[in-house]
């Protein structure tokens, strides 16, 4: 429990860095979040974001993040884009919104049930995107290799490697993952 511990931690913090590098390119956002803006202190520019009716503000000048604290049962579960063969939806509890914050692809925590598959294999033009199994195991392809991955392993995919995730149909229980990125252009 501890090496899960000290592992969130270090992900948590490199995401953080990420967030107060990219503050200075601007704040992007999607359909799943609404971001306003307004002037306080004299002027200066802060952003509020709003995300399933928890708000937390990003200041451009200041390099500044003012954040949500969260408990993941009290994040709901959503639909994912992937659909694995059975036509059943991966779920995610996502923490961050996609592109809430320039390049940065959110933070969410993905549920993949056994038997689920994630596969033909795909790649991403410009994302290194982060995985970080919490719980369960699966099989996550590499450009045509298979590992097997449990509770503790953490997956770094570069621009253009091939990868998918399946679970095996005979596994006891659930995986689940940290998955977070960051475009580069």
């Amino acid at each position: 429990m501890m090496k899960l511990s000290i592992l969130a931690l270090v992900l948590v913090a490199f995401a953080i860095g990420i967030i107060v590098g990219n503050l200075n390119q601007g704040i992007g956002g999607d359909s799943s979040g609404e971001i306003e803006n307004s002037s306080s202190n004299g002027g200066q520019q802060q952003q509020q974001v709003s995300l399933d009716s928890k708000r937390y503000s990003l200041s451009s000048e200041k390099d500044t993040i003012k954040g949500i604290i969260l408990e993941l049962a009290d994040v709901p579960f959503r639909n994912t884009s992937h659909i694995d063969d059975e036509g059943r939806p991966i779920m995610k509890q996502q923490f961050i919104e996609p592109f809430a914050i320039s390049n940065f692809v959110g933070f969410s925590v993905a549920t993949f049930q056994p038997g689920q598959i994630m596969m033909p294999p795909h790649e991403h033009r410009s994302l290194h995107e982060f995985f970080y199994v919490i719980e369960g195991n699966g099989i996550i392809q590499k450009d045509g290799i298979d590992h097997e991955v449990k509770s503790g392993t953490f997956l770094h995919m570069a621009p253009h490697e091939k990868h998918g995730i399946y679970v095996p149909k005979n596994a006891t229980k659930e995986m689940k993952m940290i998955v977070c990125g960051i475009t580069v252009d």
